[in-house]
């Protein structure tokens, strides 16, 4: 699982049948020091998280199973969206959002 920040979404009108009804967006992951990646992913959303949300996203057999639905075509899936977090403050070095940051006593 990995942390990215919604960017954006993306429409097909041709796609394989067991993606039918199903949203994409585009999510831009957080590296291990908290800083945006340049690259971007496709994630299948089925919680409805929308632009600059921060999510969890799983990746491989678990975004399948995280969509119920192990035979769909998609290697990454929203499985949460994230209200807020707390982080040790002398262990914090990041660029999360700090409007969401609850720093932990």
């Amino acid at each position: 699982m990995f942390i990215g920040k919604v960017v954006g979404s993306l429409w097909a009108t041709r796609k394989v049948d067991n993606t039918h009804g199903v949203k994409f967006l585009i999510i831009q992951p957080y590296n291990l020091n908290k800083e945006p990646n340049t690259d971007t992913i496709v994630a299948a959303d089925r919680l409805g998280a929308g632009e600059g949300e921060l999510v969890i996203v799983a990746y491989g057999r678990a975004a399948r199973i995280a969509v119920e639905n192990e035979d769909m075509s998609i290697e990454a899936a929203v499985i949460g969206i994230i209200d807020e977090y707390s982080v040790e403050k002398e262990h914090y070095n990041g660029d999360l959002d700090l409007d969401k940051v609850k720093f932990k006593k």
